[in-house]
């Protein structure tokens, strides 16, 4: 039964270009044919009803289709561009603990260590945590003494094995000299300070390089730094494996403290003796000690400073400050400047001297020796070393104490006096009253009693380096405007030094943390969770490659002219080919001075340059006065292909804490391998 139209459904339609009757060109039917007939509606061809998921979508900018150009357009398949089958060859890396490219954010731990002259310790903090840093607590063996660094003291036996770190080496030494059994032992202390001496005065460093311990025996330096850093590092592994919270030794990025004034071979010698120590040289940065410090009062911004300032204006944008790091050894000093971003410029290249608190003690020592002679002395140190520690000891507490009685009593053993006047017709008092002590010091037992006076003038030979050396840095034009001067170090602690201070510089706001024996430790732990904070340094020196030029009469000393014996050609020799001038600012990561080489032999497969460094600026030959060998630079030109047409491009980079080296074949483009070496006898 056939159903009527609704109404409505049947009204005229206008004819409109969207539903206006097709007719055919030439009006005639068409035939119905494969090509047009009548589909019949299956499951396959049913109209879907349109949803939010089928609806049309408007066309925009953003999905509006794109005119085929060269471009775009597609590339047909070649040999060059063919899809490669997976294999084993080409099969992706999937990356691991040896091979994954070590980044310190990566590791879950940063570690430091703070070696330093009469105290070491570790610090260390987690990638989550970059800020919250963990120091270890250390006991001296007695009640009055608990500290966050221990003494560095290395204690070996006879066949030169490792007994004891720290306090407990003090405290076994000691008990094996009252047993009259130490003679045999090896006990070194303050091999840090034995070492820089050595360097200053022009010995050159090495694998072989020897110090002294205690009683003048000797032993290779580097076996005695790697002994102290290994136990450090054990230590840490060890606490945490007792506590039942295991850290692997992979999962750390260890941080190695040097003084900011050791050259390039001490930096390296440090690396060589963290090596022998079990750490991973891939996994270890060097910290310059006055840049840890700067960075930790610059990025925890809690700096509650001994006069009671905050460290907002201190570390403003723009804010320029000398870093004065007085250790027990060395004094650094720098100035930095604070740039938008937090990120820290050095001005002045890093400088100072070895006016730390040792100075102090040996001032200390001189006092003695000038009562009771040279020769008494040293026979007292060889002979009763436990007791000469123990006065040190103790001077060293004093040192440290915030007192202004009049009186500084010392405890000295009565083998002192006793042993004086078994060897001299006076007693140690009467001898003290035929000197310029006399009215300043008395010996009461088993005590020393000396005015504050005295005691004080112990610290003014530190105290006068440093402050001439202040005046030094801050009449440099390149740092006007500092006005803060950043005390830290455990010689900042003391009172009378930052009384010299404030005094030479009462322009100068003196500000120091807290716990600025802490300072340098605990920012070497944030230096490594970001070496990028410091953005630049001065270089120190000039920095020159020593290689051969073909004569030049027009350039070149006509003494100098050499004709090879191998070739025939002439050439001069001792051509210093400048990479870094002393005074330029280095760019962390960029490169410096890009110099391409020749080989001198068309079959030469190797290419061993020695490296100078000058204060000069622009010198022409090695030999000039004030050229000093630094080491060697070795590259591999195994691929002699060009003969002597091949270049070998070296890039250097001097910005960060340590000078590296890249290499290429320029032909090739390739990476050609290429290192220093400093710690090489002079070749």
């Amino acid at each position: 039964m056939s159903r009527l139209p609704k109404k409505g459904d049947n009204r005229p339609v206008a004819v409109s270009d969207n539903n206006r009757p097709v007719i055919a060109s030439d009006n005639r039917p068409v035939a119905v044919s494969d090509n047009n007939r009548p589909v019949a509606v299956s499951d396959n061809n049913r109209p879907v009803a349109v949803s939010d998921n089928n609806r049309p979508v408007a066309v925009s900018d953003n999905n509006r289709p794109v005119a085929v150009s060269d471009n775009n357009r597609p590339v047909a398949v070649s040999d060059n561009n063919r899809p490669v089958a997976v294999s084993d060859d080409n099969r992706p890396v999937i990356a691991r603990d040896d091979n994954r490219p070590v980044v310190a954010s990566e590791k879950l731990f940063v570690c430091a260590i703070d070696f330093g002259t009469t105290y070491s310790g570790y610090a260390y903090s987690t990638r989550q945590n970059p800020i919250k840093i963990y120091c270890p607590h250390w006991h001296s063996g007695s009640t009055t003494l608990i500290s966050y660094k221990t003494p560095t003291t290395v204690l070996l036996d006879e066949q030169m094995n490792f007994l004891a770190f720290g306090y407990e080496a003090e405290k076994k030494y000691l008990e094996l000299a009252e047993d009259d059994a130490s003679d045999d032992f090896y006990y070194f202390r303050r091999f840090k300070m034995i070492l820089y001496d050595k360097l200053r005065s022009g010995e050159r460093l090495s694998t072989k390089t020897t110090v002294s311990d205690i009683i003048g025996k000797e032993m290779l330096a580097v076996d005695v730094f790697s002994h102290a850093i290994k136990y450090l590092k054990d230590h840490l592994l060890k606490e945490h494996k007792d506590r039942g919270t295991s850290i692997k030794d992979l999962d750390i990025h260890w941080v190695l403290t040097v003084p900011a004034i050791w050259d390039d071979p001490a930096k390296q010698f440090m690396r060589k003796a963290a090596e022998k120590a079990g750490i991973d040289s891939n996994r270890l940065v060097i910290a310059l000690e006055p840049e840890a410090a700067s960075i930790l009062c610059k990025e925890l911004q809690l700096a509650k400073y001994e006069d009671g300032s905050d460290s907002i204006n201190v570390f403003s944008p723009g804010q320029r400050y000398l870093v004065l790091d007085a250790g027990g050894g060395t004094i650094d000093m720098t100035v930095h400047e604070v740039k938008s971003g937090g990120k820290l410029h050095e001005l002045s290249r890093a400088s100072g001297g070895d006016w730390g608190g040792v100075l102090v003690d040996k001032t200390f020592k001189q006092m003695l020796i000038d009562i009771v002679g040279e020769e008494f002395m040293e026979e007292y140190c060889r002979f009763n070393t436990a007791d000469y520690i123990d006065v040190l000891r103790d001077f060293e507490i004093k040192k440290r104490e915030k007192s202004e009685t009049k009186l500084v009593t010392l405890k000295i053993s009565p083998t002192f006096s006793e042993n004086f006047k078994k060897k001299n017709s006076k007693s140690i008092s009467q001898k003290t009253k035929d000197t310029k002590y006399a009215k300043l010091l008395k010996w009461e037992g088993d005590k020393i009693r000396m005015d504050r006076e005295l005691f004080e003038s112990f610290f003014t030979p530190s105290c006068k380096h440093i402050v001439d050396h202040v005046g030094e840095i801050l009449s440099n034009p390149k740092v006007k405007g500092t006005k803060v001067i950043l005390m830290v170090g455990g010689f900042s602690e003391s009172a009378i030094l930052q009384d010299a201070v404030r005094k030479a510089f009462p322009e100068c706001r003196v500000v120091v943390p807290h716990e600025a024996g802490l300072a340098v430790l605990k920012g070497a732990v944030l230096f490594g969770h970001d070496q990028s904070v410091v953005a630049s340094r001065v270089a120190k020196f000039t920095y020159g490659i020593g290689c051969s030029e073909l004569f030049d009469p027009k350039k070149h000393d006509p003494k100098r002219k050499t004709k090879d014996k191998r070739d025939g050609k002439e050439r001069c020799h001792c051509i210093f080919s400048k990479h870094v001038e002393a005074g330029d600012v280095l760019i962390l990561n960029e490169d410096q001075g890009k110099h391409v080489y020749h080989p001198i032999y068309a079959d030469q497969t190797t290419i061993s340059f020695p490296v100078y460094t000058s204060k000069e600026p622009n010198p022409m030959y090695t030999d000039e006065p004030g050229c000093n060998l630094l080491g060697t630079l070795e590259m591999d030109i195994s691929d002699i292909t060009g003969g002597l047409e091949r270049g070998f491009e070296a890039k250097f980079q001097f910005g960060g804490t340590e000078i590296t080296v890249s290499a290429r074949n320029v032909r090739t483009n390739e990476t050609a391998a290429a290192e220093f070496n400093f710690l090489d006898d002079e070749p």
